[in-house]
């Protein structure tokens, strides 16, 4: 093979390679691993894994690791403070426990029977807002909501949910998910009440799951 014509080839391997992991999106690095996930039949874009057999009515406890925020490296915007960042990780977590208490009670000890949940929310983007007179979050005030903590001072243009299961009491994985939050707002301007929805989806029918096999 001639050099020009090695080159020409070589060149064409490259760009294909980088198409295919542009459309595949980047890995956090969250998850330990990502190659045995698959489509979820369910949900359009999301990718699941539930070990075989795994039978989810063992468990009726749950216990959740402190949920994880990831910036995407090419986010616009980095700014928001370690105390709100603490805030939105409550409030994913709130919303969690809400659809799963008290029929599966989240408690703090690992065990027989009870499960482990790991959340994060990855490849976070986020451009400032300005601020108008109201776009200031009032001393003391209970701001609870996603959108109510994270709309104040910041959009979200992008976000993804991953999410692990793992058997408190061997370590074992039983469970894995990799979701691009969806909205129905413009490209570019995904709300917070989007990534909202899209735990609160999750959350509703990790429920379902767990009353089916009990």
């Amino acid at each position: 093979m001639k050099i020009k014509q090695f080159y020409r080839v070589l060149t064409t391997t490259l760009i294909f390679i980088a198409a295919q992991a542009s459309v595949a999106g980047p890995n956090s690095g969250f998850l330990d691993d990502y190659s045995s996930l698959k489509p979820d039949p369910d949900q359009k874009g999301a990718k699941i894994y539930f070990k075989p057999d795994v039978n989810l009515g063992m468990y009726d406890k749950i216990v959740f690791d402190p949920i994880e925020i990831f910036y995407a490296e090419d986010t616009e915007y980095k700014g928001i403070s370690p105390d709100e960042l603490k805030l939105l990780a409550d409030a994913f977590r709130d919303l969690m426990v809400k659809e799963l208490e008290p029929k599966y009670p989240v408690i703090q000890t690992p065990g027989k029977g009870v499960l482990r949940a790991r959340l994060a929310i990855t490849n976070v983007k986020m451009k400032k807002k300005k601020r108008g007179l109201l776009g200031y979050m009032p001393i003391g005030a209970a701001l609870t909501a996603v959108k109510d903590i994270a709309g104040l001072r910041v959009t979200l243009t992008g976000s993804m949910i991953e999410a692990e299961l793992i058997d408190s009491e061997t370590n074992e994985t039983i469970g894995l998910l990799v979701d691009s939050s969806s909205s129905d707002a413009p490209e570019g301007e995904e709300s917070w009440e989007a990534l909202q929805e899209s735990l609160s989806f999750y959350a509703k029918r990790f429920r379902k799951r767990l009353d089916a096999a009990h």
